[in-house]
């Protein structure tokens, strides 16, 4: 997906929020992310989306990602009885809450600066990017998780996905034997775990640019 104007990102972000979550706290939630900078931050410093609108583009490319999975191929072995879960663990509610707000703990985290790099003549030159700045730095997913449970709540399946959001990415940086088998039976117990972390996947490495910073 091509970079967006963010007003126009964030009309995008709001429709899909209405048109797929009907649950208690929603507008409230939508609230607190419009006083927020979450609709003019980037994504990440220099991985991907790193550009303002970034952050909310990344998140509605996951929901997107994970929605065409589900409709195009799960839902149609869920209603053949082929699936090795128990028919009704996903929904495009659940998906939708676990995809457009898997991120929001990184409201707040990038600030703009100045740095400095050379260019084609090895000369220096600086330019404007991003560093990241946590005012309150929990882990990321879980985060997202407690931020998110102040407005609305959410289900098992919901917090597992954003939890391991990241797939085994997050977990493989440590050799905690716990925090792997924790990973691992997040997998096992909800298929929304594994939808969502392959859709952030997707969208991370095949669909998002990293944009030179001027």
């Amino acid at each position: 997906m091509s970079t967006k104007d963010p007003q126009t990102l964030k009309f995008q972000y709001l429709q899909k929020c209405r048109q797929y979550i009907k649950r208690e706290g929603l507008e409230n939630l939508l609230q607190f992310l419009e006083s927020s900078d979450f609709f003019e931050a980037p994504a990440s410093t220099v991985f991907h989306s790193n550009y303002p609108g970034g952050l909310c583009q990344h998140s509605l490319n996951v929901f997107e990602s994970a929605l065409s999975i589900y409709n195009s191929t799960l839902r149609k072995f869920e209603d053949l009885g082929q699936t090795t879960y128990q028919n009704g663990s996903l929904s495009e509610e659940s998906i939708a809450i676990a995809t457009l707000f898997h991120d929001i703990s990184k409201i707040g985290l990038y600030h703009k600066k100045e740095k400095w790099r050379k260019d084609e003549n090895n000369q220096w030159q600086s330019y404007i990017g991003y560093e990241a700045k946590d005012p309150m730095p929990l882990p990321h997913a879980t985060k997202s998780i407690v931020m998110i449970q102040q407005y609305m709540k959410l289900t098992g399946h919901e917090m597992l996905a954003i939890e391991y959001h990241h797939s085994f990415a997050d977990v493989s940086r440590s050799l905690d034997s716990t925090s792997k088998y924790a990973y691992t039976e997040a997998l096992k117990i909800s298929p929304l775990t594994l939808l969502v972390s392959q859709a952030d996947m997707i969208a991370s490495f095949l669909m998002e640019e990293i944009v030179e910073q001027k």
